[in-house]
């Protein structure tokens, strides 16, 4: 009697399964419009993320690449005995140890040098991998260094530009 009754509520229907056995099958519009919303809803908000984080990178890439493109005090040409072009991706280490000298609390108040360092570590190490088996990524891995070390050397100028200015409007005062 209690199966005649879920029978007619839900909407039962009956089919064989591969051994004979008869087996119940449950039919639900309802479930089946919720997990689609369910997914609907999990997809947007998958892909508003991505789109979220893509965003936020090409901002910061963007702020810092526009800080790597800028000219190079020859103060600072001469002081780390560089060319403004002549900044490889090789010298990046030598450019942050240069900030420790002159600068120390350059990593701790500079903004983004820390997340570059991080950046340029990562892609140092995908220069390593691809360099033999797709040098079109080394290539590109390697300019991305280059921009990076670019980017310590306008950070470091500017710092020693503004202690500079600094130091002159002490003594004027």
């Amino acid at each position: 009697m209690y199966f005649q009754i879920v029978r007619a509520r839900v909407g039962f229907r009956q089919e064989s399964c591969p051994g004979g056995t008869p087996a119940p099958l449950v039919e639900s519009q309802e479930s089946g419009k919720l997990l689609l919303s369910k997914m609907v809803s999990l997809f947007i908000l998958v892909f508003a993320s991505i789109a979220l984080v893509r965003f936020a990178v090409s901002q910061w890439r963007a702020i810092w690449i526009t800080t790597a493109n800028q000219p190079l005090s020859e103060t600072l040409r001469t002081s780390a005995g560089i060319e403004s072009e002549g900044i490889g991706a090789q010298d990046f280490g030598s450019l942050l140890a240069l900030c420790d000298n002159l600068s120390p609390g350059l990593k701790k108040k500079s903004p983004w040098l820390k997340e570059v360092s991080v950046y340029y570590r990562a892609v140092s190490k995908l220069e390593q991998v691809f360099r033999v088996k797709l040098p079109s990524i080394a290539s590109w891995a390697n300019r991305e260094m280059q921009t990076c070390s670019r980017y310590v050397a306008v950070v470091l100028d500017q710092n020693l530009s503004m202690s500079l200015d600094r130091r002159l409007a002490a003594r004027l005062n």
